[in-house]
């Protein structure tokens, strides 16, 4: 399913929209994607919202695991309406349960000081190779992004950083020119921005990794600069902790010109299944 169809809602009500079912053939999915239901919810949220005002920031909550071959409903609460900043909330339903809060903050166009930390060091996309790799492109569970170039960078070329506990690189855009419509854009990233995060915080952990229960439990992101999904974006990712059973993740995005476009934290779930000694599988 193209992302424009994941993103384009049916309004059912004033303030309640409804989003498309994604149904993958090769049932790898049996719950939603985070990005999925977190990218339908920011669409929700600027529906309600005047065009003069852009979306800042997103805080969201994944309370429990979706149904990927339902639809979700979206309940927008207008919690704020300012004349600078104006706030959103918004409770993703499935089957009579909220399954996604989140809260979205939408700001006019000011002006103010200005910089960014520089870009890091990364080989350049169109030397690493993509996700799409036949069979194993499918077996992986990545079919349903085919229309997305993601590349990460091997783990050998990630310039490490002292200090740094856990790094992870990944270029990424859609495959497709997209329309000009910056909202588009910007809930492009937010679907796409659970993809590969919280897998920064399992790089260190290899033979333990593929016995883990993982899940996203909150997401926050911050967006910086204008810019478009369907051209290279650096996504500069690490974890600074993994304990009890959850990972933080941090992850900073990057245009091909160096301008940092976005920010991201996520805590996820890294937990070893009950019956799971680590050194003993």
């Amino acid at each position: 399913m193209a992302i424009e169809q994941i993103l384009d809602l049916e309004q059912l009500e004033i303030n309640i929209y409804r989003g498309a079912v994604f149904s993958p053939e090769s049932g790898f999915l049996q719950r939603t994607f985070g990005g999925h239901v977190a990218g339908q919810s920011l669409v929700s949220a600027v529906r309600t919202v005047d065009p003069k005002f852009q979306v800042h920031s997103l805080h969201g909550y994944f309370l429990r695991p979706g149904d990927a071959r339902a639809p979700s409903v979206y309940i927008v609460e207008r919690i704020r309406d300012g004349g600078s900043f104006c706030t959103r909330r918004v409770s993703a339903i499935q089957h009579g349960e909220t399954i996604f809060s989140m809260s979205a903050s939408f700001q006019t166009d000011q002006s103010g000081i200005e910089h960014q930390d520089a870009m890091p060091a990364a080989p350049p996309p169109d030397d690493l190779p993509g996700f799409r790799s036949g069979k194993a492109f499918d077996d992986a569970g990545f079919a349903q992004f085919a229309e997305w170039d993601v590349r990460i960078v091997p783990r050998d070329q990630v310039q490490r950083l002292p200090g740094k506990a856990s790094q992870q690189q990944v270029w990424f855009r859609h495959h497709d020119p997209l329309p000009d419509d910056p909202v588009l854009h910007i809930c492009a990233l937010a679907y796409l921005s659970d993809l590969t995060l919280l897998g920064s915080a399992q790089v260190n952990h290899p033979d333990e990794r593929k016995y883990l229960n993982i899940a996203s439990l909150d997401h926050a992101m911050w967006f910086m600069r204008p810019f478009r999904a369907d051209e290279w974006l650096l996504y500069d990712q690490s974890s600074p902790s993994a304990c009890g059973g959850r990972a933080l993740t941090q992850g900073q995005l990057f245009n091909q010109y160096g301008e940092m476009v976005a920010a991201v934290m996520q805590e996820g779930l890294t937990r070893y299944p009950r019956d799971f000694t680590p050194g003993r599988a």
